[in-house]
């Protein structure tokens, strides 16, 4: 059995998700490997998109431009915009030597790589569609919040059109990651029809594992006097992420014996009572950033998943969550976190106040993300699925 996961890029949520399950599938002796578009780490078995031969196609795509927005010039437009993406690239996977040797093609995220016309119409393998968010259920938004859907609308239904008639015959199995991007994709008009089964992220427990709190806390220089609320800064600027909501929550939380630590990369300066410990380059500094706090804060209003949900619980951590689609699958109210309310900065107060006031089992806290979010298991979930498609 040989797996291709076809992936944009090696960095980012999406990337490291795939990146877990290739190296899953390697340990478990499948021929698994990576096409990327863009490439900067080393990671066994990937390999970086080589465009050869595709003058023509790109020459086209550029014609087309003229008369189309592009995804970049739409993303110009509107700063506060996360991501756009078009159905349509210059590339040609399918002339890939990885493609051909391959049995099955599993897409990730594959915005600006992925040209659907050209691929299916020449695919010839069952192919496994990962849903890391809710691109493939429409029209180029890859969240709902926030999105531009008035303005774009034109846009939005020229892309659906493309993609309806590219996938119409396709085989393609869907994997949601989580049961909100499920039932996003059964609403979709584009691939309602399509088979589909969820399947989380997961964890390789052997590595993700938490440090000594006190020898953690010294590392990075935070306060051993005070309980730590940690919490993520990236695309902080982006609505559906909540950060600055987050920010006035906490700081009506007003409460002394608290600090925030905010790690990633937010610039700006912070109010008092928070520090910034800046973005974490491995996964052994953040396995070791968990380990110095006392709770995490997920302040997402729309989140697929939410992989720093899982490390933090993997680090014994309970999470204090808005109610989005990847937390109201991962947590259990009062047993491993607490889910406010609603998507309101009053709710996320009284969540963090109802935190605070409980106290954590941290060994079963960790015992439960073992047991439903080991990656292992995921892994076999996949491989079962593949071998499905090839009866």
């Amino acid at each position: 059995m040989n797996i291709l996961h076809i992936n944009t890029n090696d960095q980012g949520g999406a990337a490291t998700a795939i990146t877990r399950i290739h190296l899953g599938l390697l340990k478990q002796g499948v021929d698994s490997k990576i096409l990327f578009l863009h490439t900067r780490k080393e990671i066994p078995e990937s390999f970086a998109f080589k465009n050869s031969g595709s003058f023509f196609k790109r020459l086209s795509q550029k014609m087309k431009g003229l008369f189309s927005p592009s995804a970049k010039s739409i993303r110009a437009k509107y700063p506060n915009l996360e991501w756009f993406s078009n159905p349509t690239s210059p590339y040609d996977i399918t002339e890939h030597p990885l493609y051909k040797a391959a049995d099955i093609i599993q897409l990730n995220w594959v915005s600006g790589f992925l040209d659907e016309p050209s691929f299916f119409r020449k695919n010839t393998k069952p192919v496994v569609w990962r849903m890391p968010d809710l691109y493939a259920c429409g029209g180029g938004y890859h969240y709902e919040k926030g999105f531009p859907f008035l303005e774009l609308k034109g846009l939005l239904d020229k892309n659906e059109k493309i993609r309806k008639a590219a996938i119409s015959n396709a085989n393609i199995t869907f994997v949601p990651i989580s049961e909100w991007v499920k039932k996003k994709a059964e609403e979709s008009c584009i691939i309602s029809s399509f088979p589909k089964q969820v399947i989380h992220n997961g964890l390789d427990f052997s590595s993700w594992k938490p440090w000594e709190k006190e020898e953690a806390r010294k590392y990075f220089e935070i306060p051993f006097d005070k309980r730590v609320i940690l919490m993520g800064a990236a695309l902080t600027q982006v609505e559906r992420k909540g950060f600055q909501m987050a920010l006035n929550a906490i700081q009506k939380l007003n409460n002394p014996d608290v600090i925030t630590v905010v790690f990633g990369n937010y610039k700006d300066k912070l109010p008092k009572g928070f520090m910034k410990v800046g973005k974490i380059d491995s996964d052994v500094n953040l396995i070791r950033l968990y380990s110095a706090a006392d709770y995490f804060l997920m302040p997402s209003i729309e989140e697929a998943f939410g992989q720093v949900t899982i490390e933090a619980l993997a680090c014994g951590l309970p999470v204090i969550s808005f109610p989005n689609g990847g937390s109201r699958d991962i947590l259990k109210p009062n047993v491993n976190g607490v889910l406010a309310s609603d998507f309101t900065e009053v709710a996320l107060l009284e969540a963090m106040k109802n935190g605070l006031s409980q106290s954590f089992d941290s060994e079963k806290i960790i015992g439960d993300v073992k047991h439903r979010f080991n990656n292992h298991d995921k892994v076999e979930a996949y491989y079962q699925l593949y071998q499905q498609l090839l009866e």
